[in-house]
């Protein structure tokens, strides 16, 4: 009687957990694909093939979805740049490149440049849809692993200002923004066809090197 109740249990358990798998599953494709007003509860529902009451059942509705949604794909980027950076500790070899570059790669590495990034896109439908959020989301998936990084920078630049780093990693995150968007080409006219926007080893240099000199540039007073 035991047995028989606890694989009961476990059945109900297992279906729960697969019918959020299956809505995170289509509100992550169809957020990517059509922001977050251009999506209805219904149209998730539909795709994951399940009742719609579940989204607020389960995330207490679609706002709720999105934030999960959102939290799950970002994830992956910061625990690179958490294991990035723990790298650097342990080897010793920090320098104001070494940081960027742990901090910029995750972003571009193992994905094609031909196609905007999982994160712009959410971030681009956040910002503009949903500005609240927005700032909540920021602080809750991302001040801990900035913290980290403008310590880091803090130990190589003594001579910045922590509010001058702080301003620099805005730029640094607009530039990121902006280069993880296909850009093939305006890229290829204004460089007159000798560059392309393609090679991501070449792109992750290039804003390495970009953001080391801003951060380094003499601070205005």
């Amino acid at each position: 009687m035991v047995t028989n109740t606890k694989s009961r249990a476990d059945g109900a358990e297992e279906k729960n957990a697969d019918v959020q798998r299956r809505l995170l599953a289509a509100a992550t494709h169809l957020f990517i694909k059509n922001g977050y007003r251009g999506v209805s509860i219904r149209e998730i529902a539909d795709r994951a093939k399940t009742n719609s009451a579940l989204i607020s059942y389960y995330f207490g509705g679609k706002e709720g979805l999105f934030v999960q949604v959102f939290k799950e794909v970002a994830a992956p980027l910061n625990d690179k740049r958490a294991a990035n950076f723990e790298q650097l500790e342990q080897a010793g070899t920090l320098t104001v490149e070494s940081i960027v570059r742990a901090w910029v790669a995750p972003m571009f590495e193992g994905r094609s440049l031909a196609k905007e990034s999982p994160v712009t896109t959410l971030s681009f439908s956040l910002n503009a849809e949903q500005g609240k959020l927005s700032e909540q989301l920021i602080v809750e998936i991302y001040d801990a692993i900035n913290f980290r990084f403008l310590s880091m920078l803090e130990a190589c630049l003594p001579g910045i200002p922590r509010e001058t780093l702080v301003w620099r990693l805005f730029f640094l995150v607009g530039a990121i923004l902006t280069a993880t968007r296909p850009h093939g080409r305006s890229f290829k006219r204004l460089s007159q066809g000798n560059a392309t926007a393609q090679d991501s080893t070449e792109l992750i240099e290039q804003l390495v090197q970009f953001a080391a000199a801003g951060f380094r540039a003499p601070p205005l007073r």
